[in-house]
């Protein structure tokens, strides 16, 4: 991404359409993966939080994972919303250990004002996506994450509508 793409203006999915599940034949799964593809990327942070959802964007990943599968391709999520300090080595050579294989992974983390390992995590891999809540993550606390983790890591943001959530 150039350093004048604003990534709080990425892919814009349909909540319902995004937790439905995923499948090659969804527009909305086909978009949000093409948009990743456009990048060169073997581990991917998906950060965000949503108090009314907080599987949210861990089910995401999980889609995205279902959407590489039916692809042919290998695609590991790692839950690291409550990782802690002390987990952060093993959590990164488990990382490390993957994409040194040619394999993918995608680590979901929280937004860094949720959680102190999320800016050393995202800052450890090759890219980020902002998960965004309508209506409920402040445009403060997205910010902050793109400003800690850094501008350039990011891919764009998913922009999801929270008062669909289960």
């Amino acid at each position: 991404m150039s350093q004048g793409t604003n990534p709080l203006a990425g892919f814009e999915g349909g909540y319902s359409s995004m937790m439905s599940g995923s499948n090659t034949m969804d527009p909305v799964w086909q978009r949000l993966w093409l948009r990743c593809q456009q990048h060169d990327w073997q581990s991917l942070a998906f950060i965000g939080s949503s108090k009314r959802d907080p599987d949210g964007v861990l089910e995401i990943a999980h889609g995205m994972a279902r959407l590489a599968s039916e692809l042919g391709q290998e695609l590991t999520v790692f839950d690291a919303r409550n990782l802690g300090l002390k987990d952060m080595g093993r959590m990164l050579a488990q990382i490390q250990s993957i994409t040194s294989r040619g394999k993918r992974c995608i680590v979901v983390l929280k937004l860094v004002t949720e959680n102190a390992t999320t800016v050393p995590m995202a800052q450890n891999v090759d890219a980020a996506l902002l998960g965004v809540f309508i209506g409920e993550t402040s445009v403060i606390a997205a910010s902050r994450t793109v400003d800690e983790v850094g501008r350039p890591k990011f891919l764009g943001s998913v922009v999801l509508n929270a008062s669909l959530a289960k």
